[in-house]
């Protein structure tokens, strides 16, 4: 049976003269959610958000600490034998062998793509559990983060920017597997879906990517509703972002002359944490996101004066917003 695959890996970018082509816009047709492999169903949870930013050449964040996507992989699997365990890995594999650049208006190749660095899988923490567990609700990879940072020690995906990639989800028998688990073997099943194929940027390289993060972001409403509807208003918002992500100060100081700081790595710190033990369904992670921008803010509080304050915690609301989202 040998590594037994739901759906057929995309196309590389060559005509059938081997001649490289620019990736446009896709047609907006919905692809299907389900994916079958050995009467195992996948279906993407979060089929119609995907399509969306599919249609457009999805884009996903590298940072150096490791950005999670938006979207996220969120799966319904039926077909599982009820009492056997199983172990779900997922792992994003180069698409083709380019390098792309953005023109303005679509991608293209721009030369041979770099080596892709094997091995790094992201293992969903609630393995190894029955199918039995893994059926009764959705399994959601929100936790899974990307990086640009080859020497990355905390296990994250290492990816390169300006290439194209697609999440591959792997089903594993837990009794088949050894100390290495092995994806190809006989036993696992992996599925792919298309519709979540996406560029790896180190900055949003079409404005229309960054309104579509902003629009499904539950938590953007400070973006949408402050007038975000201009380039360099958008600009700013992502070059605000990408520094913090870089490991910028952000201080307090530079808005209203309070000598308060707060340091990025206790930003990332506290928002991780809020994960830690919760629920895997978006309704969970929505509340506990919500908890984490308070606790946030309130570690804000410097004893600045109430209007200053306010002005302060609207700033640190929209950059929360676009770290974790965004």
């Amino acid at each position: 049976m040998g590594g037994r695959r739901g759906s057929q890996r995309n196309p590389n970018c060559t005509d059938s003269l081997g001649v490289l082509m620019p990736v446009k816009p896709k047609i907006k047709t919905c692809l299907p959610a389900d994916c079958v492999s050995g009467g195992i169903t996948v279906t993407l949870d979060n089929n119609s958000m995907w399509n969306e930013f599919y249609h457009r050449n999805t884009e996903m964040i590298l940072t150096k600490q490791g950005r999670r996507m938006f979207p996220y992989c969120r799966y319904w699997i039926t077909g599982l034998d009820a009492s056997q365990k199983y172990i779900l890995v997922m792992d994003i594999s180069p698409v083709d062998n380019h390098r792309y650049k953005w023109n303005g208006r679509w991608w293209e190749p721009s030369g041979k793509a770099e080596p892709h660095v094997l091995g790094r899988v992201f293992i969903h923490p609630e393995s190894p559990s029955t199918g039995q567990y893994w059926m009764h609700q959705p399994v959601s990879f929100y936790k899974l983060k990307l990086t640009n940072n080859t020497l990355d020690q905390e296990g994250h995906i290492i990816l390169h920017s300006m290439h194209r990639y697609l999440p591959r989800l792997h089903l594993v028998p837990a009794d088949k597997a050894t100390e290495v688990i092995q994806l190809n073997g006989p036993d696992v099943h992996t599925f792919t879906f298309p519709q979540t194929e996406f560029f790896a940027v180190t900055a949003y390289q079409n404005i229309q990517i960054t309104q579509l993060k902003i629009d499904y972001n539950p938590f953007a409403k400070g973006f949408r509703d402050d007038g975000l509807n201009s380039r360099p208003q958008r600009d700013m918002k992502q070059n605000n972002s990408f520094e913090l992500e870089e490991g910028n100060v952000f201080s307090s100081a530079s808005i209203h002359s309070c000598p308060a700081e707060v340091d990025v790595l206790e930003l990332h710190r506290r928002i991780d944490s809020s994960f830690i033990g919760q629920n895997s369904s978006a309704m969970n992670l929505e509340k506990e996101s919500f908890n984490t921008e308070q606790d946030f803010v309130g570690f804000l509080d410097t004893g600045l004066p109430s209007g200053d304050m306010l002005k302060l915690k609207q700033e640190v609301t929209e950059r929360w917003v676009s770290i974790l989202f965004l």
